[in-house]
């Protein structure tokens, strides 16, 4: 049975409308409003004063912000609500700050999508707000607020007992080999990233107290040499930024490097055979499209192409959370 019409009308407004929500939040965490409230409730003026804004916007902004209950109002003061306690501080343990600053760059590739679907071309750096441009330290600690959500799900899913040696491909800012590393009290592990990314990666390292078995390996991993031989691999939320042959290629590259009956892991957003869903991996395809030349999501079975091409076995594949899949293979 068909839906009524303004059933479909507010599906259609749902969707159209979801920018606002995410302007707000998203500006309010850029300008730096949570954190400020984190000493205790202030008056628009005093926020204002200290963000260098407008009264009139502010308060604006501080109302919406108490109707998505981010915020909390009493009286003329504004204060911090549960969740921005939680997840908005960059002091909280599930901070998701990081992340809000890349999304919000994001936000100003996603705003010439038409141009990109009409041109073929990314958005450029330089079409960017100066203030939101790409820095990468900035993602990589974006990507440590990302993984944060899912790393111990991740090693939970793969079992690596007696593995000595590991490579972690575009590892970014160690979140994975940290867990691993901590996991597996023998396993030595390299992380393979940019010297910028890598600067991150070894605060993190050195906070968990495993700078002696864990290793920086800065480069390309196209150009660099990998090292090894390894009985782990791990490319975590890689394969997306390339195209399907350079990923043929990189796959190829890291087998040469593992040991016979070595486990390679591929862990991104994979789509289902008819690249329709999940929704989340078919829309961030459209972010891969506005950001890269030639980057995309993939099926388990592209995926299950590169690993055979590479004389690897392929072994499993299974989705561990609704977004992300997990696809390995051996080396015979």
């Amino acid at each position: 049975m068909s839906q009524n019409p303004n059933e479909y009308a507010e599906m259609i407004d749902r969707l159209a409308n979801g920018y606002r929500e995410a302007q707000v939040v998203l500006t309010a965490n850029r300008l730096g409003v949570f954190p400020l409230l984190e000493s205790g409730p202030k008056t628009v003026g005093e926020m204002a004063q200290w963000l260098h804004v407008t009264q009139r916007g502010l308060r604006i902004l501080c109302d919406a912000l108490v109707a998505l209950g981010l915020l909390q109002k009493v009286g003329e003061r504004y204060e911090n609500g549960e969740a921005a306690k939680q997840c908005l501080l960059p002091s909280s343990t599930a901070s998701k700050s990081a992340i809000l600053l890349h999304n919000a760059r994001l936000y100003e590739r996603w705003g010439k999508l038409y141009r990109v679907l009409k041109t073929g071309q990314p958005v450029a750096d330089d079409q960017i707000d100066p203030g939101l441009r790409y820095s990468e330290a900035d993602f990589a600690r974006a990507m440590a607020d990302s993984a944060k959500a899912i790393v111990k799900t991740t090693a939970d899913a793969i079992a690596i007992e007696g593995a000595g040696r590991m490579l972690d491909v575009g590892g970014g800012p160690g979140l994975y080999s940290i867990e691993f590393a901590s996991r597996y009290p023998k396993l030595h592990v390299v992380i393979l990233d940019s010297k910028e990314t890598l600067e991150i990666a070894g605060e993190n390292i050195q906070l968990a107290g495993l700078e002696d078995r864990i290793q920086l390996l800065p480069g390309n991993v196209f150009t660099q040499g990998l090292g090894g031989p390894y009985d782990f691999v791990l490319v975590s939320n890689l394969v997306h930024s390339f195209s399907d042959d350079d990923n043929a290629c990189l796959i190829s590259k890291v087998a040469t490097a593992m040991n016979r009956g070595g486990l390679l892991c591929i862990k991104d957003f994979f789509l289902e055979p008819d690249r329709t869903a999940p929704a989340w991996a078919a829309l961030f395809a459209v972010n891969m499209l506005v950001s890269t030349e030639e980057g995309n999501c993939y099926t388990a079975q592209e995926g299950s192409s590169w690993l055979t091409r590479a004389g690897l076995v392929v072994d499993s594949f299974r989705m561990i959370t609704p977004q992300t899949g997990l696809l390995s293979g051996k080396k015979p």
